[in-house]
């Protein structure tokens, strides 16, 4: 993790490097509100305000440590919501969003003893990221970002099979089957959440006060998705990557 957050960096400081070097950029409305000045002259001209939707897939990050057999697999899931920009200057804007955003797991026992045992996570969080864009180009803009998240986990749903007692007298799997929401534990869960983000994005600006975009976005869990309720506690991460496409309107 820590050597994909410095190479995000390390990109993050060139975009913003030569953004500033590019003096073709303009927004959409306005050609000339912006000036030379960090304020615009006309403060609406500002902002722009969107919304947005589209796909993701979670990482569960977790050691299994001596239990070999559980296999975690990345599931994929759904994002949406809306954002809004203040657009310090041609190359620079401040972006606060509202998201919803799944990670969801699957967990697999590998083992010729219980090998039909597996359990499908689905879990809903609203996430609230602010970031720092930079960009450059005019009619089709190349933007990074950078920056952090807070959120919270609203609810989650358990599906799959288990081992039962029914099991262990019959043999048979017609009892093992379970399908539930996700009852939350004020000892055991840790239901807020926060994390870096980053990504890029494609921007195309169409006729005077809109444009449209397409983006690619990670989150970086770094709180525990359980709290310190034992010793030897071994620390669970949500890693989720985001591919979305967006509708902006500019004020």
């Amino acid at each position: 993790m820590k050597k994909r957050i410095s190479l995000c960096l390390l990109v993050f400081a060139v975009l913003t490097a030569y953004a500033q070097t590019d003096t073709t950029y303009k927004p959409p409305v306005n050609d000339g509100t912006f000036g030379n000045t960090v304020f615009p002259a006309n403060p609406i001209s500002r902002w722009s305000v969107g919304l947005f939707g589209g796909v993701d897939k979670n990482h569960h990050v977790i050691d299994v440590l001596y239990a070999s057999d559980m296999k975690y697999t990345d599931m994929g899931g759904k994002t949406a919501g809306v954002s809004a920009s203040w657009h310090a200057k041609g190359w620079l804007s401040l972006r606060a969003d509202v998201a919803f955003v799944q990670k969801n797991y699957r967990m697999d026992r590998d083992n010729r003893y219980l090998p039909f045992v597996y359990t499908e996570s689905v879990n809903n969080y609203l996430s609230v990221p602010v970031t720092a864009v930079v960009s450059m180009g005019r009619t089709f803009r190349v933007c990074g970002f950078f920056g952090g998240y807070a959120g919270y986990w609203l609810s989650g749903h358990r599906s799959g099979q288990s081992l039962s007692v029914t099991y262990l007298t019959t043999h048979s799997e017609e009892d093992t089957y379970f399908d539930a929401d996700y009852t939350f534990d004020e000892v055991r869960d840790n239901r807020f959440d926060a994390g870096l983000v980053f990504g890029a994005a494609m921007r195309c600006a169409l006729f005077k006060k809109l444009d449209i975009s397409a983006e690619m976005r990670w989150y970086y869990g770094l709180t525990d998705i359980q709290k310190n309720y034992m010793v030897n506690l071994n620390p669970r991460y949500n890693t989720t990557r985001t591919m979305q496409v967006g509708l902006s309107y500019w004020f």
